[in-house]
């Protein structure tokens, strides 16, 4: 009440206030400026006392001024000022005073109420701050509590926010330690673009996402890892795959087709066979990470590294199983290869792999006829041809173009045909090596069918002809027409799956057929009559073997007919035997002539021409022994001849008679005779006599005896002028052209040169004057052999 009061009674000394609004307006807004110094003072203490302890403005509007005695003055008016309040506040509280004292002895009177009441509150003060200790202990653990709660609450929602994204990192853990990468990169862009960006104010997400990169770049590489193993292992699974499908088509050509189908229900596929997944997985990942071109590029070059390989044998294919390796490999790594691209979306294309195809087919043809050159065996090359054709009708079967391939395959059928004619050439020469050469002989009805199986020999004579049936040919025409239809037969069947018309099939195995007769058959039979141990009785049975070979070509003709199911008006080749065997009947003709020359030959040089012969003491009574040999030799040999044309014979016979007369000549004219007397050419006129009338005799000669003779009448006329010393005919040219006309003066001269009597004391020819007759007629035959005539 007292401090209402004094507050009243400032105011009222203070004068008219002014309003809130004018308080905010300032002193100097409000109030209108004092005309004198005393005014301005009681103002500005009228603004010190109204201040709420901004005192600042006021002071400073006293001391701005530069007299002094301003301020001293305003501080005695404050002093005054501060005077009168007091005293004001002295009156107020002398006229409150009594009221104060009531108030006071009212207010003692309530003091032992107050104590007592103070005690009261003591107590109750006691027993609540005891009974609060409990309170406060509980309200702190409730705080605890209350604050452990909103701790909980806000970890539940923390963790809320969090646990989804890590749920999602460790199922990326767990799906990479599975080796899911897929998923993993699937669940990696889940937790990147929705997880981590709720909870990117957590440090951990921060380092989460920082590592992403470099678990994206582990998913590549693993992935990486991953398509390098597989290509490894589809490249040792290329065989397994290649053999299972060409096993597969070979049970597709089964004629049992309720078998087959059953059997392959069961059957695995090639695709079985390899774990696909890896590629898949990696194509799907590379895509993920936008590098599938990536992926593309590494495939494609890693498997035409691949296709180099396995295009490329590592050695000699020298046998079958080599070759089925090759083919395995190669087909397989092509199914492998149609099957990624028919699972892989565009990680291939059929550009590509027919590209790849293309150069394989390239390489294959080069590999095949470079191998099949090193082989040499039949049945391998037929092996190797099976095996090509199956390789076809696989990789045909899985779209592949095979056209190619029959180039391939006829390559290995002109391989084929050489090695089976080489093959066969050695046949032709062990037969015509072993055979005997002389007619066959049936002794009973098994032997003349075992003959006639080899060869149907369509001969009335010998089929109505008793047994012992004698065949005109040896036992080399049979077995020869034998093997030839055996030779046809593997031609035929080698080139039957080739997917070839009738017409092609019977062109192929008649120019294997020309080519047979042409070079191994020629070549063994020029090399059997060439054998120097044939006798002419033999090479005679050679010359009509090669008539009946040539015969038998008409046969061999409707036999490759019927095997080949091609019209007669079809063949676009013949088979051109005739003039083979005419050729090798010509070469058994000449080697029949050489070989009656060299028996001629053989038979001289038994002859014993030693001086005794030629200037003997006496004259033969007989022709020379190995002469009469001779000629006794050449009976038999042409009486053998019957099974020849005539004019072969006449030809051997003519042949023969004209080489002894040539080597006569040569002997008597030989630098070896040193010495020719008149005994020496009686007695060489004696040996000429038995040619002559061997000439006369012969039944060969019969038909024209004259120019056989006429092949002796040179060495006649030269014998006859030295015997009958008939040198003045012969120096008369008219005469001597009757009677001497193929005595030739060199001759002539060569044998005058040699002629001389001195050992021979009883002979009248040459005495004293020998030697000037000698010298005149040698003169005379100079002169003669100088003129031009001669």
């Amino acid at each position: 009440v007292l401090s209402a009061e004094v507050h009243h009674h400032h105011r009222a000394m203070l004068g008219p206030q002014v309003s809130v609004d004018e308080e905010a307006r300032g002193p100097l807004e409000n109030v209108r400026a004092p005309q004198t110094e005393s005014q301005r003072h009681a103002f500005l203490i009228n603004e010190l006392a109204a201040a709420d302890g901004q005192l600042g403005p006021t002071l400073r509007a006293v001391y701005d001024t530069d007299e002094r005695d301003v301020a001293q003055m305003f501080i005695g008016n404050l002093e005054l000022y501060g005077k009168r309040v007091e005293a004001e506040i002295e009156r107020t509280c002398n006229k409150y005073y009594q009221g104060f004292v009531d108030s006071i002895d009212e207010l003692l009177k309530f003091r032992p109420t107050a104590a007592t009441l103070k005690d009261l509150l003591k107590d109750s003060n006691a027993d609540l701050l005891s009974a609060g200790k409990s309170l406060q202990a509980t309200a702190e653990k409730l705080v605890e509590h209350r604050a452990i709660q909103r701790n909980i609450i806000l970890s539940i929602e923390a963790l809320t926010n969090c646990l989804p994204a890590l749920r999602l990192y460790c199922k990326v853990n767990a799906q990479l330690k599975h080796k899911r990468y897929y998923s993993a990169l699937k669940s990696l862009q889940e937790l990147e673009a929705t997880m981590l960006p709720k909870v990117q104010r957590y440090t951990w997400a921060r380092k989460m996402k920082e590592c992403i990169p470099a678990v994206r770049a582990k998913v590549k590489e693993s992935a990486f890892a991953e398509l390098q193993e597989f290509l490894a292992t589809i490249r040792d699974k290329c065989f397994v795959i290649g053999e299972a499908a060409m096993k597969q088509t070979i049970r597709s050509q089964s004629n049992d087709a309720t078998a087959f189908d059953s059997d392959l229900s069961g059957e695995p596929s090639p695709s079985d066979f390899a774990d696909f997944s890896p590629l898949y997985r990696c194509l799907h990942i590379y895509d993920v990470l936008g590098c599938r071109t990536e992926c593309e590029s590494y495939y494609k070059d890693q498997r035409g590294k691949q296709a180099a390989l396995v295009l490329q044998p590592t050695g000699a294919m020298d046998s079958i199983a080599k070759y089925g390796d090759y083919f395995y490999n190669i087909a397989g790594f092509f199914l492998v290869e149609d099957i990624i691209l028919s699972t892989a979306t565009s990680l291939t294309s059929r550009q590509w792999v027919d590209d790849l195809w293309e150069l394989a087919l390239n390489k294959m043809s080069s590999i095949v006829q470079s191998q099949l050159a090193l082989s040499h065996t039949v049945a391998m090359i037929y092996d190797v041809k099976h095996l090509i054709g199956l390789f076809s009708q696989t990789l045909q079967s899985y779209g592949y173009n095979v056209t190619r391939l029959l180039e391939i395959l006829l390559q290995v059928r002109e391989r084929y045909a050489d090695v089976l004619q080489a093959e066969f050439s050695q046949t032709f020469q062990r037969l015509f090596r072993e055979d005997n050469y002389t007619p066959l002989v049936a002794q009973n009805e098994e032997e003349f069918k075992a003959i006639m199986d080899k060869y149907s020999f369509d001969d009335r004579a010998v089929q109505e002809m008793p047994f012992p049936k004698h065949f005109p040919f040896s036992g080399v025409v049979p077995a020869v027409y034998s093997e030839i239809c055996s030779f046809v037969d593997k031609v035929v069947r080698f080139v039957e799956d080739l997917d070839l018309s009738h017409t092609e099939v019977d062109e192929t195995v008649r120019k294997a057929a020309n080519s047979l007769l042409a070079k191994s058959l020629n070549a063994a039979m020029a090399q059997a009559v060439r054998d120097v141990r044939l006798s002419v009785p033999q090479l005679t049975q050679f010359s009509v073997n090669t008539t009946h070979l040539e015969l038998a070509c008409g046969k061999l003709e409707q036999y490759i007919s019927s095997m080949t199911h091609a019209r007669d008006d079809s063949h676009v080749l013949k088979l051109h035997g005739s003039s083979i065997f005419k050729d090798v009947r010509a070469a058994a003709e000449d080697q029949i002539f050489r070989v009656l020359r060299s028996k001629v030959d053989d038979f001289f040089e038994l002859g014993h021409y030693s001086p005794d012969y030629w200037a003997p003491a006496q004259v033969m009574h007989e022709a020379s022994e190995h002469m009469r040999d001779m000629f006794a030799y050449l009976s038999s040999v042409f009486a053998s001849l019957t099974n020849l044309p005539k004019n072969v014979a006449t030809t051997a016979y003519f042949d023969a008679c004209k080489h002894i007369a040539a080597r006569l000549m040569e002997l008597i004219t030989s630098d070896d005779v040193k010495r020719l007397n008149m005994n020496g050419f009686k007695n060489f006129s004696t040996d000429l006599e038995v040619c002559e009338q061997y000439t006369r005799d012969s039944n060969i000669a019969q038909n024209g005896s004259e120019l056989y003779t006429a092949l002796f009448v040179p060495l006649r006329q030269l014998a006859d002028l030295f015997i009958k010393w008939d040198w003045g005919v012969y120096f008369e040219p008219p005469i001597r052209a009757k009677r001497y006309p193929q005595v030739k003066a060199s001759v002539v001269l060569k044998l005058l040169e040699k002629y001389s009597e001195q050992e021979q004391r009883a002979v009248v020819f040459f005495k004293a004057s020998e030697s000037r007759e000698k010298a005149d007629l040698l003169k005379r035959v100079r002169a003669l052999l100088s003129s031009p005539d001669e």
